[in-house]
């Protein structure tokens, strides 16, 4: 076989080696932070020597980032399944009320690399923030849409301004990172459930 012929092999397996540093760096990123989080820990995590990382990464700062990336990727996949299920029938304040669900649900339990995303924004470098700056506007402009386009059939408030109402409810999603843990009396979906008719309900119309 010549070189070339094994040149999708050897991508296939730089994408696998690939996909398992990040795996572990999410699973790492999580449960530490960016500040804890050292290269020695992900490869262990990974299964590699620390020094193969940078084969396939330039940096900490580079896994990170594309960490936070995927983070990002994998919020808005969960979001975008529970809207699919809700149905394009569903009212903005049913259609508000899933995609809540599916978030909480998505940064706690399903996702390690959307709760590194959380855990790991605010400590990580200004340059890697300055990159993610589009991704993350666009997802919260999603956030946005889904409140207006609530506020247009009517079923939420219309006297509230929905860019600001959209940042306080990813804030406060985002905090259940902080405090909640799997071995609490509160199953997530129970937390998720609170915290979906707790604020969307509070933004219901009573039109």
């Amino acid at each position: 076989m010549t070189p070339t012929q094994l040149a999708p092999d050897r991508i296939r397996k730089g994408e696998r080696t690939r996909t398992r540093i990040l795996d572990a760096a999410a699973d790492v990123l999580a449960r530490k932070g960016y500040a804890a989080a050292t290269l020695t820990e992900i490869a262990a995590v990974a299964k590699m020597q620390a020094g193969s990382l940078y084969y396939h990464f330039d940096s900490k700062d580079a896994i990170v980032e594309e960490v936070m990336r995927v983070g990002i990727d994998h919020a808005r996949d969960a979001i975008r399944a529970g809207l699919s299920a809700a149905g394009k029938d569903a009212s903005g304040h049913d259609r508000l009320t899933v995609a809540v669900v599916a978030y909480v649900t998505a940064i706690t339990i399903d996702s390690d690399f959307t709760q590194a995303n959380i855990r790991c924004f605010e400590e990580s470098p200004e340059a890697t923030r300055e990159n993610l700056a589009v991704a993350l506007r666009e997802f919260a402009n999603g956030w946005v849409r889904l409140i207006e386009s609530g506020q247009r059939d009517g079923s939420l408030r219309d006297d509230v301004e929905a860019q600001v109402i959209a940042r306080m409810i990813i804030a406060a999603m985002n905090s259940v990172v902080g405090w909640w843990r799997p071995d609490r009396e509160l199953d997530i979906e129970g937390v998720a459930g609170m915290f979906a008719t707790t604020m969307v309900d509070g933004l219901a119309s009573n039109a």
